[in-house]
């Protein structure tokens, strides 16, 4: 249950950082709104979809290497490679010390971005957990002060 839950947590943190890849994709800087839905292998139930809102300013959107560590917060645990990019697609791999793997994939549009993530967790009693997360975001105004 601890991987799956570390899991979780470092695919959302790269939820809410790693769309400053967008500096060269045009995103706007603004307050979005994210919804992710996940599905995780060999669970038959229904997870439900999450949402969030995240405001990002003129320097997230310009800095994606900062943004996409400090999204770790204090366990920064995994390292991001294997970036291409490429007319408002970005692809990059993500590993971490725990054994958490994954990839990703995002394509971006001036008003929001929509991402596809694979991530493998070392798993527990029945080997690996994998997971595919996807997240819509679209930009719904300013940045509240």
């Amino acid at each position: 249950m601890r991987s799956w839950t570390t899991a979780l947590a470092l695919a959302l943190a790269a939820l809410v950082s790693v769309p400053a890849f967008a500096a060269e994709h045009k995103m706007r800087p603004g307050q979005y709104e994210l919804k992710t839905e996940m599905k995780m292998d060999g669970v038959d139930r229904q997870i439900p979809p999450t949402t969030i809102t995240h405001c990002y300013t003129d320097q997230d959107v310009q800095d994606y290497r900062k943004m996409a560590q400090e999204g770790q917060g204090r366990n920064r645990d995994c390292e991001i490679s294997d970036l291409k990019e490429s007319a408002g697609r970005v692809s990059y791999a993500m590993n971490c010390k725990s054994g958490t793997k994954g990839t990703a994939e995002m394509t971006f549009a001036g008003e929001g971005y929509e991402m596809t993530m694979n991530i493998e967790a070392a798993g527990g009693p029945h080997g690996p957990m994998k997971m595919k997360m996807h997240t819509t975001a679209r930009r719904t105004g300013d940045c509240s002060k």
